[in-house]
């Protein structure tokens, strides 16, 4: 038993003693107080150190399913996917500007006219 535990023990036994002098009416009411406190009594939370600098929450899984943490993370995917799709068309139309200057301006490898699939894409085009 710890130095915390001893003394409220001392003391729950000092209130004990005190309890002879105490009227019938205020017994009922500090029943009824205590009752109404044990009702309103949640678990406690407390953090339990599992050694080697590290704690551990004991308590309780309400924290996982906050509801506000998870409308926040699914708006930041969201915005995420976005702002890729967004880049990645970005980038394949600047590819595409870049191919059609290139066309336009004589200024093709000498690779691409090998190319097989360029005739076609060429073709297709038409």
């Amino acid at each position: 038993m710890n130095e915390e535990e001893a003394v409220g023990k001392n003391i729950a036994k000092l209130l004990d003693q005190g309890l002879v002098n105490i009227n019938q009416n205020t017994r009922y009411r500090l029943q009824a107080a205590r009752r109404n406190a044990l009702d309103r009594l949640h678990p406690s939370e407390k953090i339990v150190h599992t050694g080697l600098g590290l704690s551990a929450h004991n308590g309780g899984h309400h924290w996982h399913f906050d509801l506000t943490k998870l409308f926040w993370l699914v708006l930041f995917l969201l915005a995420f996917i976005w702002a890729t799709i967004l880049g990645k068309s970005y980038f394949e139309n600047d590819e595409i500007a870049v191919i059609d200057t290139k066309i336009l301006s004589d200024d093709l490898p000498v690779d691409i006219y090998v190319d097989d699939n360029f005739d076609k894409w060429l073709n297709s085009t038409h």
